[in-house]
């Protein structure tokens, strides 16, 4: 009939201007292609009522314009059409002979603050002390200190991670933030426009995700001069900055915490959650990781709303960072008792906003995070969710929360998820939140919190892997590479510290098809907006091919995602490819027509530009 021909999305494709101010006119388009239908109108909320616009032809498309509401008011629509003499609707949930749900309608937040440039973006994440060592004045030295039953140790980038037990998060390989700067070079031929640096701050570990002082940098990475060397170099190569932060719960050398064990009176006690029989209560009982208790209005002034807050202070010069990743972001201010987390993070972007318009702030959620992307908390999330775990899932993983030990040794499903499961979680999970949100979200499958999919030898094979690096870039929202995927970075599975091994910086020992492959999807993506803010398509042409396809304004970006055994030719004849002649493929730069069969080799993907 007219299931994926008739179609509109939240995209520059059918929306003008894509980033509406309240009252604008907003030109709202829908495609439909070939087939015959007539009365096509928008439906969208105004003053409290639902109110109904004809749509006017032009060419494939039928296109009327709406005014946006009002805050606090968003612009809710959804479209109807007759077709053989019976009305249909169109939403996000698809086609219905009903008019469809809110929940379903397409949805646009007004005045819509979040970084455009994040769209466009290749991010690369950094766990510091593993990347590259820049200042050896400032090494841990072996025994330095005794934290938490483990003797701080120094090694090499030639050594390999010792498990917990033994390193107990004190095994430092002394990489810092002058070694990240003297590889700035390097990332931005990687085609690299934002990095993102796990918790950077005063800590004693080496996740360092036990901060012991929110106002400085740990000199064990170079201390605070080190960050603005940093941020100052990365700026002129157009490279942002996005650090982590662990505002739920600082560790248990801090000398707040400290105080607070010593005299329960104190002030500082007041800062940190009890439970009824005194004792304080723990992140995820872990012992040095005491949660903070933002019912105490000074405790929010100084990590966030004060004039010279810790989150503000790295947001304004000589620092100039660009934005913060929230650590364990949905569980803070949360106790059986206390439900504070959505409170605080509107608090936390109003007045972080204040000090920096364009600021980035991404929350750590492994789960659906809609209800904290309305455009008032994060302007995204690590989209585990939506990307990581799917793509692994196509590689043949079990769900790593189907998985025992915090999904670091993962399991096999017998049968891998399909191309047609795919588009569907696909398109599932990206309508899930509200429409621009999209186009923000840090897409991934490794990070310093996850086996390294590449490292699962039960289920690698470099061609299909080398498909799921080019669906990353090639989905909504900014892909975020971990550091090493990009030359096939040893580890294992079994433990956090297995996904944490040192950088490699001999280059005799990378995987340099794999690095290309890198280069050439991050040139693609490389300030370009058209691919940015294009329309998605999901398109299964048999059981293991799904054609992910961006439709811009100017240009069509189309992914071939193969897992075929065999040799398939395939024929583009979806009335979505409707007005593109040439097809060129961006690792050879060969072209061809359209209309002409495309031949896909056992397991390899393919990535085209249309024009």
């Amino acid at each position: 009939m007219f299931k994926d021909i008739i179609t509109s999305q939240v995209s520059s494709e059918f929306v003008s201007p894509l980033f509406p101010k309240q009252g604008d006119d907003v030109e709202l388009k829908i495609f439909t292609g070939d087939v015959k239908v007539k009365n096509v109108a928008v439906f969208t909320n105004r003053f409290g009522l639902e109110w109904r616009y004809d749509m006017s032809q032009e060419g494939s498309y039928y296109k009327c314009k709406v005014k946006a509401p009002y805050k606090p008011e968003g612009l809710r629509y959804y479209f109807s059409f007759d077709y053989e003499d019976r009305i249909y609707y169109l939403s996000k949930k698809g086609f219905t002979m009903w008019a469809p749900c809110a929940k379903d309608q397409f949805f646009i937040v007004t005045d819509y603050t979040s970084p455009k440039y994040i769209a466009s973006s290749t991010c690369y994440q950094i766990f510091p002390d593993r990347f590259c060592n820049g200042d050896k004045s400032n090494d841990v030295k072996d025994g330095e200190y005794v934290f938490n039953g483990g003797v701080v140790s120094a090694h090499t980038f030639d050594e390999i991670p010792d498990e917990y037990e033994k390193a107990r998060c004190v095994d430092f390989f002394n990489g810092d933030l002058k070694g990240i700067e003297e590889k700035l070079s390097y990332l931005n031929d990687l085609g690299i426009t934002v990095l993102y640096i796990n918790p950077i701050l005063r800590s004693r570990t080496v996740h360092r995700f036990d901060c012991i002082d929110y106002f400085n940098v740990d000199e064990k990475l170079g201390g605070n001069e080190a960050l603005i060397s940093l941020t100052k170099k990365a700026h002129e190569l157009g490279i942002k900055i996005v650090i982590d932060i662990s505002i739920n719960h600082t560790g248990s050398d801090h000398e707040w915490f400290k105080k607070a064990q010593e005299d329960p009176e104190c002030e500082e006690a007041s800062y940190y959650y009890k439970k009824e029989d005194g004792s304080f209560l723990y992140w995820q009982d872990v012992d040095t990781l005491p949660q903070l208790n933002y019912n105490n209005q000074k405790l929010r002034d100084i990590v966030y709303r004060s004039a010279d807050a810790a989150m503000k202070k790295f947001l304004l010069p000589p620092y100039s960072i660009d934005g913060w990743r929230l650590d364990v972001a949905p569980e803070l201010g949360r106790t059986e008792t206390d439900q504070l987390c959505k409170e605080v993070w509107r608090e936390v972007k109003t007045s972080l906003r204040g000090v920096k318009d364009d600021l980035y702030l991404v929350g750590e959620d492994w789960n659906d995070a809609t209800e904290y992307l309305e455009g008032d908390m994060w302007d995204a999330t690590m989209n585990y969710f939506g990307s990581g775990r799917l793509l692994r899932s196509w590689m043949g993983e079990k769900d790593r929360f189907q998985c025992g030990g915090w999904g670091h040794s993962p399991g096999l499903e017998k049968y891998s998820m399909d191309a047609y499961t795919l588009a569907e979680a696909l398109k599932d999970t990206e309508n899930a939140s509200q429409d621009l949100s999209r186009f923000f979200r840090m897409n991934l499958f490794d990070s310093h919190d996850t086996p390294r999919l590449h490292n699962n030898t039960a289920i690698y094979n470099e061609d299909i892997y080398k498909g799921v690096v080019m669906a990353l870039y090639m989905l909504p929202g900014m892909p975020n590479i971990y550091y090493g995927d990009e030359i096939s970075i040893g580890g294992k599975l079994g433990s956090v510290e297995a996904s944490r091994y040192p950088m490699v910086w001999d280059e005799s020992m990378w995987n340099k098809g794999m690095l290309n492959t890198h280069k050439i999807m991050g040139a693609l993506r490389k300030n370009n907006d058209d691919l940015a803010f294009a329309s998605a398509y999901y398109i299964p042409l048999n059981k293991n091919t799904l054609a992910i396809f961006r439709k811009g304004k100017e240009k069509g970006y189309l992914l071939l995602l193969n897992k075929n055994e065999e040799v398939q030719n395939i024929v583009l004849d979806n009335q979505i490819f409707k007005g593109y002649q040439l097809l060129n493929d961006i690792e050879n730069g060969e072209n061809q027509k359209l209309d002409s069969p495309l031949s896909l080799p056992s397991n390899k993907s393919r990535v085209f530009i249309l024009q």
